[in-house]
């Protein structure tokens, strides 16, 4: 692990990217939200890191070219100069971040979408989810039961239609859940293993509640047989 930077376990295209400035772009396009939860014990150990998405700045946001460069407020570089950020840092910033790790190798992450989000999921975003985002199976029998309904009852676009269903319910819903990562060598290699699991405190009867008052069945009316005189 020594040829990666400490704490950020992605090897940065430039000096200048750590996780620091990606979390600052996030921040400043109003993106996300990342707070430290700390140990009661020992206020200096993060326990884990909160990941709340607010939303998404799209490509015909950003201006003419993804390219095009916006300066980064709230941070210098390492000889005081400014520094700048494209679209295509706007979109590594969400997987980077997430690349923090701790000396024990056993950092995870609490992840949702903000309350308030709304707007459209661009598609770039599905590499993201298909590293961090929940898997039905994790999930409890009833909600797994619940997203069977959801997506019967969800009219989709031509754009929606690209992504999974849980993508949509997880976002609309607020379900929360839990990402790590760790490392497994095989042939030689090493690989990062991603891994995603349920978050035990989370009341699913009133997000199960809301889904079928948002998504009712049609009301069947019965036909009354016409009679000839």
């Amino acid at each position: 692990m020594e040829v990666l930077l400490e704490g950020s376990h992605y090897i940065p295209k430039h000096p200048e990217k750590n996780i620091n400035y990606y979390r600052c772009i996030l921040i400043q396009e109003n993106s996300a939200r990342i707070e430290n939860i700390m140990n009661k014990g020992d206020p200096s150990v993060v326990l884990y890191h909160k990941f709340i998405i607010t939303g998404f700045l799209s490509c015909k946001d950003w201006g003419q070219h993804h390219s095009l460069l916006k300066k980064l407020s709230g941070l210098k570089s390492f000889s005081g100069s400014k520094l700048y950020y494209s679209y295509y840092d706007y979109m590594d910033a969400f997987e980077k971040v997430l690349f923090y790790q701790n000396k024990n190798f056993d950092h995870s992450w609490f992840l949702v979408f903000d309350k308030k989000f709304h707007g459209q999921i661009p598609s770039w975003f599905l590499k993201w989810w298909e590293m961090f985002g929940p898997v039905p199976q994790i999930w409890l029998e009833p909600l797994q039961d619940t997203l069977r309904y959801f997506n019967s009852r969800l009219q989709f676009t031509n754009h929606n239609s690209q992504f999974l269903v849980i993508l949509y319910m997880t976002s609309r819903y607020r379900i929360h859940w839990i990402s790590m990562r760790n490392y497994a060598i095989q042939d030689n290699l090493l690989n990062r293993e991603f891994s995603v699991k349920w978050w035990d405190n989370l009341k699913i009867d009133p997000i199960i509640s809301q889904i079928h008052k948002d998504f009712p069945l049609p009301v069947q009316r019965n036909i009354a047989p016409v009679t000839r005189s």
